[in-house]
């Protein structure tokens, strides 16, 4: 079992003071990953709700800071040595795919070869029509995008003609340190988001799951990696799960990893029984003493008991 911890990259704490801080403590405590999260504007909501917090707000500091996952990796891989860094999620649609390709081969290259590359297609409508992407095809373009990046990564000279973007014989260097290239992590829950983890990737990266709907998604992961010609056997199952310690067991709105530590060790144990092989724990106060002291509490009270 492996388990990373998200990083504040976004609000009033986000700097690399902070950047260091955690790092230096992630790897004092033998964590195995650190996760950066992505927007790159915040235009006002009209239809879109943040799925991440009940009231489906963006916090106001979020929109003050909010550092790009590529800068903060970059940084972290010259400032560390041993953990893995990673995506959780890179927003594909709303990007070049030629860029990102050169960015994670730069990145994995830069750190020894320790970059996880997690892509979800998005959910903020408002952001792309912002960036000047269309919404609606974002799933398409997401595994175009998928299919480009594989390319660049591991061909010397890569053609392409797809639905958005077409070349022929693109050379493109450097090539990333793992091979074929950085692991790639589909975030999502859906049927969709399935289907491109058994096309393209190598570990499913559900969100705000719980263990119960893990157990009853994991027979439509092993069906799908089937259609696509793959074994389920030793596939990477990563849920990004909230992780809180509390003098309480989980409350209303509260994820099942959200309570005393025992709490947490039987909802863990309860994920591993339903199929996961990894976790990223999202700290929802995120400032860095709770930081700190979550990731101190779990190496010492609960990582050895799952």
């Amino acid at each position: 079992m492996k388990y990373g911890f998200s990083m504040i990259v976004r609000g009033d704490y986000a700097a690399p003071a902070t950047f260091d801080a955690i790092a230096e403590r992630a790897e004092a405590l033998d964590i195995d990953a650190l996760w950066a999260s992505d927007h790159l504007v915040m235009p006002p909501f009209r239809v879109s709700r943040y799925p991440g917090r009940a009231d489906g707000r963006l916090p106001d500091d979020w929109k003050r800071t909010y550092y790009q996952p590529f800068g903060v990796l970059g940084y972290l891989a010259g400032r560390t040595t041993k953990i893995r860094l990673g995506t959780s999620v890179l927003i594909l649609p709303m990007r070049n795919p030629l860029e990102v390709a050169a960015q994670v081969a730069e990145l994995d290259q830069l750190s020894g070869g320790r970059i996880n590359f997690g892509v979800g297609v998005g959910w903020y409508s408002e952001e792309f029509a912002a960036l000047g992407y269309a919404f609606n095809d974002r799933g398409k373009r997401t595994d175009d995008g998928l299919t480009i990046v594989r390319k660049l990564w591991s061909e010397d000279k890569a053609t392409h003609q797809g639905p958005y973007y077409s070349f022929e014989e693109a050379e493109m260097g450097p090539k990333p340190v793992q091979e074929p290239h950085p692991p790639i992590y589909i975030g999502g829950n859906s049927p969709a988001a399935i289907r491109r983890t058994a096309r393209f990737a190598d570990a499913w990266h559900p969100f705000k799951i719980t263990p119960e709907v893990l157990s009853e998604q994991r027979p439509v992961l092993e069906a799908a990696l089937r259609d696509a010609g793959r074994s389920a056997d030793g596939f990477t199952v990563a849920p990004k799960i909230a992780l809180t310690f509390q003098d309480g067991p989980p409350g209303d709105g509260q994820a099942p990893s959200e309570g005393r530590p025992q709490d947490i060790i039987d909802t863990l144990r309860r994920f591993r029984d339903a199929g996961a092989t990894e976790f990223c724990f999202d700290i929802m106060t995120e400032t860095l003493p709770v930081v700190l002291d979550t990731m101190e509490r779990f190496a010492q009270e609960v990582r050895d008991k799952i």
